[in-house]
């Protein structure tokens, strides 16, 4: 019955209508009140924000929130590859025969997810899935130093990426709506796919003015120009509302650290090496 739901709700323009909903500006006193309540049930810790809750004009720009300097040190080794958000580990390991692992038994393609061109670079390789959950801090950072010059948009559903969905959607990453960013670094490629889900109401990038959920069809290989450098743990882009990014590494090239599925992670924190 959850899966007919599911599949019969406009589950693309439901997500538009409620982003528009969490971009509208309402009074003060009733904003806080909605935020409160949030806030306790999910219990996010309101002291970390930059910006005074009193200063907050909507929803969305609680949402996207940005922390207080110093909350999320990023891990200063040379050779570290830290988590790019707040969020919980879903599954990790190695890219065999081109698929990876959505959940145990449920596997899906690397081409489908990336494009044929790049699953080539990454095939073999090493990847990580991160969920963010509606608690989580919604920024979206670098994992490692690097130059982007290009990035794809996927146009597709939006259906959700929680546990129900994982276990019950085939293919569910790479059927959803989603931007793939090619970070280039001294040590290779490093890709990141930002994913959408229901309630998303976009996925925005500080390097391009291009959001998902925009009735645009997809669009492979974009140019940035001119190209971005980023540095270790600068803000590459933010989710309005949750979802999930899934982190690519060549072959050969990660080793991870002492992390395991289910474990929750913070922005910054190192969860392996670039060898």
């Amino acid at each position: 019955m959850k899966y007919l739901f599911l599949k019969l709700l406009p589950k693309n323009i439901f997500s538009k209508l409620m982003g528009q909903l969490a971009d509208l500006k309402a009074p003060a006193p009733l904003l806080e009140s909605v935020i409160r309540t949030y806030a306790d049930f999910y219990k996010i810790d309101l002291t970390e924000m930059k910006k005074p809750l009193s200063e907050i004009n909507c929803f969305n720009e609680f949402f996207t929130r940005e922390l207080k300097d110093g909350l999320r040190p990023v891990d200063a080794a040379v050779d570290s590859l830290t988590s790019p958000v707040d969020g919980t580990i879903a599954e990790f390991g190695s890219i065999k025969d081109g698929l990876l692992i959505q959940t145990k038994g449920i596997y899906y393609s690397l081409s489908d997810l990336v494009g044929p061109k790049d699953a080539e670079t990454f095939d073999d390789g090493y990847f990580m899935t991160i969920y963010l959950s509606p608690a989580d801090y919604h920024r979206i950072h670098t994992p490692y130093q690097g130059e982007v010059n290009r990035f794809s948009y996927f146009s597709g559903n939006l259906w959700p990426v929680n546990h129900f969905a994982v276990e019950n959607i085939g293919g569910l990453f790479s059927i959803n709506e989603r931007i793939f960013t090619p970070l280039e670094t001294e040590k290779g490629l490093i890709g990141m796919i930002k994913v959408g889900a229901t309630v998303v109401g976009k996925i925005k990038t500080t390097y391009h003015p291009l959001e998902s959920n925009d009735n645009k069809g997809t669009k492979c290989d974009l140019p940035v120009t001119p190209s971005r450098k980023f540095a270790k743990g600068q803000e590459i882009g933010r989710f309005q509302l949750g979802s999930t990014v899934i982190l690519l590494m060549e072959k050969g090239r990660f080793k991870e650290g002492d992390i395991s599925k289910g474990q929750k992670v913070k922005m910054g924190e190192m969860i392996g090496k670039i060898v």
